[in-house]
């Protein structure tokens, strides 16, 4: 511990030695007759190459600032809607500059006042940044009528993997953040409440390998954040959305956002309605072993699942301005979930030479409601003109899981004769509460530094509770042997610091965050309880620094923990077939990683990044197999080591002005080496990936198209070996004249190619499973904007509910 904090005194030190001078640009922005123009949109431009420096805007005073620029030549672009776009002479910025004062701009009013501004310029659908890659939904037609987590999965370097875990680049513990907000569920929950949220809610998802200090230290794969739409114009503004998909089965969606926004208020909110109906095939075949490790019986299942789902969700947010520098912010976020599932299993029992043994035929049905809402009050204060502020949030949520399952299972011999037939009913109520509250503050150093701190407490309560009953003779007996009920109790406390100094050529941010974790368990069923208290420290790097004119090199590092998710501590035996059952442990250990990443910039567009982690105790569910009774079991496990070394690349591809694209890709080999079940477990594999996005311009009428294709060769994941997925999705759309109104027809998964197969091949286990969906779809969909299209300055900013919601199940 000594040495972190020595090594944190030392960073700061260094950093804060080296202030660069730079400068302020000061002016005002006035109309014809002398009086302040606000809110002009103004672009501090390079002479040299027009390159965009930072952007601006008047304020009531028609007040202009520029801070923190380098020494150069620069110009300056101002564009109002009422007025003529302006353009400066030279600005020159020396080495000696401390503020350098612009001469009063003038703008001439247009000869037509326009009543809005359209903006028509769209982002690509794939963007990188130096520490993320941004998908940006809203700009893509074969999103139409998807959900959130069918999006995730056309995106770059994200994997659905069988057992509805969300890896990235190979690596399990992704956290999944919504509006910068951890997600409150893991594992199938979150799968299931992605599932729930239509695309068309959705502006863009960010995906960051390699997070701040700033950020919570869970995620050892890194943050995918989505970010819900949010209007950012004056006056009454939004959109409604109407969208059929057909897939197997029918998939109506609709949806509507809107924002109102004058000087003191800011209110927005959306409201959606999904209901899907989705298709699941799964299959899987199992060997089972003697003593001496010949085949003695062989297991071919098929299980087809069948679920039409209902969800709604409703957001609703305000801000308010009480001043120049106090904003109080509002939000709720509530999802409803219900859904029927019909499930059908059917097994072949057979001897190694092919004869049928018996079959077993297996009716599952469950009736399964949920809740998710949390809510969250903000606040952030500018303290001064410098730059320093103080932001707070409370958060606070509640998520509600109830289930009943009815599972008939009959067992017929080779005839078709019945020999006996059995009944098990289920009910599962689940509760999780969360509070949290955190504080952060901006401290500017100086001209070319500053100093970022916060803390956070959270606490959690999770109160799960299963109970099985056999029916006999259409009696309810409760079967103790596998009903539980669990509590669990987490309290995290963490603090930051981050310094952030730029040179001339280069930039550096370094930071280190504490993380006391509290957690309390019991198992009231059979009085197990556990209990632990410990503190981590992780510090993080990351270091620019411009080669020459094209060229850009960034290094990061940072170490991160994956705490296991409440269901993964949680001993109950969950029923999945009459052979098959998942199961938790409570003596899961959380895992540390410690990751680098060196990337390479060209011409701020081509991007090349090198990256290596290295994980302790990493999670993974492994199996069980009893050859005896033919029972086996799911059960997440601490592996002992886990490597990772990966190569990626992004190329964005432009045709003249009417095509729009970009390639990614990834290599990388995953290792893992463990003992596991009286051996020595060593799972590696070279893998590779590729990603190609595009979108065409066809004609000056509003027509345009897109193609996105995306191709996942075999690679490693615990105990298993997941075999290649692809898929291939396009259409077309078409923007009406007053760019208001789009419509889009898409076809997701042209060749369903879209599938998870695994195979699994150590000690007693020899086994294959195949599962595939209802991927491809057609859909068509309709959106209307309505309202003013001015643009005013958006509030930017996250909450503070952190990795405790993510884990909750």
């Amino acid at each position: 511990m000594k040495l972190y904090y020595l090594l944190f005194i030392c960073i700061i030190n260094t950093v804060c030695s080296y202030a660069q001078v730079t400068a302020k640009l000061s002016g005002k922005i006035l109309d014809e007759k002398g009086n302040a123009v606000d809110g002009a949109s103004t672009s501090l431009l390079k002479i040299k190459d027009s390159a965009l420096v930072k952007l601006a805007f008047s304020d009531k005073n028609g007040l202009l600032e520029f801070e923190n620029i380098k020494p150069g030549n620069y110009f300056i672009s101002v564009t109002h809607v009422k007025y003529k776009k302006y353009t400066s002479q030279g600005i020159i910025v020396t080495d000696k500059s401390i503020t350098v004062p612009i001469a009063d701009i003038v703008l001439t009013e247009a000869a037509t006042a326009m009543d809005e501004v359209v903006v028509n310029a769209k982002k690509p659908f794939i963007e990188r940044k130096a520490d993320r890659m941004i998908v940006n939904v809203e700009n893509s037609i074969a999103s139409a009528g998807s959900s959130a987590l069918e999006i995730l999965e056309r995106s770059p370097g994200v994997v659905v993997n069988q057992d509805n875990a969300i890896n990235l680049k190979g690596k399990a513990g992704v956290v999944i953040m919504i509006d910068g907000k951890p997600s409150p569920l893991s594992g199938t929950d979150v799968i299931n409440y992605l599932k729930g949220v239509p695309a068309a809610n959705i502006q863009s998802i960010e995906i960051i390998t390699n997070p701040s200090a700033k950020y919570d230290a869970a995620g050892n794969a890194g943050i995918i954040n989505i970010k819900f739409k949010k209007d950012q114009r004056q006056g009454m503004n939004g959109n409604f959305s109407l969208s059929l998909g057909q897939g197997r089965y029918f998939r109506p969606t609709a949806g509507v956002n809107f924002n109102y926004r004058n000087k003191k208020w800011n209110l927005f909110g959306s409201q959606s309605y999904f209901q899907p109906v989705n298709y699941t095939m799964f299959y899987i075949n199992r060997k089972f072993f003697d003593a001496d490790k010949e085949v003695v019986s062989v297991f071919d299942q098929t299980s087809h699942i069948k679920q039409p789902t209902i969800s709604s969700t409703t957001r609703f947010g305000a801000d308010y301005y009480m001043g120049k520098k106090t904003v109080l912010g509002i939000m709720f976020n509530v999802n409803q979930n219900s859904s029927d599932r019909d499930g059908v299993t059917n097994s072949i029992i057979s001897f190694p030479d092919g004869q049928v043994d018996y079959y077993s035929g297996t009716n599952i049905g469950s009736d399964e409601k949920r809740f998710n809402g949390f809510g969250n009050f903000n606040i952030k204060h500018s303290i001064d003109s410098t730059g320093q502020e103080l932001t707070v949030d409370i958060d606070f949520g509640k998520f509600n899981a109830s289930t009943f399952q009815d599972i008939v299972t009959n067992n017929f011999n080779r005839n078709n004769v019945l020999l006996n037939s059995s009944k098990l009913e289920t009910d599962q109520d689940g509760l999780i509460e969360v509070r949290s509250a955190k504080a952060d503050y901006v401290l500017p150093l100086s001209k070319s530094a500053r100093m970022e701190a916060g803390a956070k407490m959270s606490w959690v309560n999770t109160d799960a509770e299963v109970n099985f009953y056999d029916i006999v003779n259409n009696n309810r007996e409760l079967d103790q042997g596998r009903s539980n009920h669990f509590l669990y109790k987490e309290n995290v406390n963490a603090a930051y610091a981050i310094i952030t100094k730029e040179f001339e050529k280069s930039d550096i941010k370094a930071g280190l965050r504490m993380e006391h974790t509290n957690t309390n368990g019991i198992q009231l069923t059979g009085g197990e309880s556990f209990s632990r208290s410990y503190v981590n420290f992780f510090p993080s790097i990351a270091i620019n620094r411009k080669l020459k004119e094209q060229h850009q090199l960034s290094l990061s590092y940072s170490k991160r923990i994956d705490r296991p998710g409440y269901r993964q501590l949680n001993p109950f035996r969950i029923f999945v077939d009459p052979y098959t059952y998942v199961v938790g442990d409570p003596a899961l250990k959380p895992v540390l990683t410690d990751a680098f990443e060196l990337s390479h910039t060209f011409k701020g567009r081509y991007v090349t990044t090198l990256g290596y982690s290295k994980s302790k105790d990493v999670i993974t569910d492994i199996f069980v197999q009893d050859d005896s009774s033919k029972i086996s079991y799911q059960v997440p496990a601490n592996l002992q080591d886990f490597y990772i070394t990966s190569l990626g690349a992004f190329i964005p591809v432009n045709f003249k002005k009417w095509m729009n694209g970009s390639i990614s890709g990834n290599m990388y080999l995953n290792k893992y080496v463990s003992p596991l079940q009286g051996g020595t477990m060593v799972n590696d594999y070279f893998s590779w990936d590729v990603r190609l996005n595009s979108t065409y311009k066809l004609g000056n009428k509003g027509w345009a198209a897109e193609l996105n294709g995306s191709y996942q060769a075999k690679n490693a994941w615990g105990l298993f070996v997941i075999r290649s997925i692809a898929q291939v999705s396009g259409g077309v759309q078409k923007s009406f004249k007053d760019n208001r109104s789009v419509l889009k027809l898409s076809v997701t998964d042209f060749f369903k190619t879209n599938r998870v197969a695994v195979l699994v091949a150590y000690q007693n286990m020899d086994f294959f499973t195949n599962r595939t969906w209802d991927s491809q779809i057609a859909t068509i969909s309709f959106t209307h904007r309505f309202g003013k299209n001015t643009i005013q300055r958006a509030r930017q900013r996250t909450s503070g509910v952190e990795d405790e919601k993510r884990r909750a199940a």
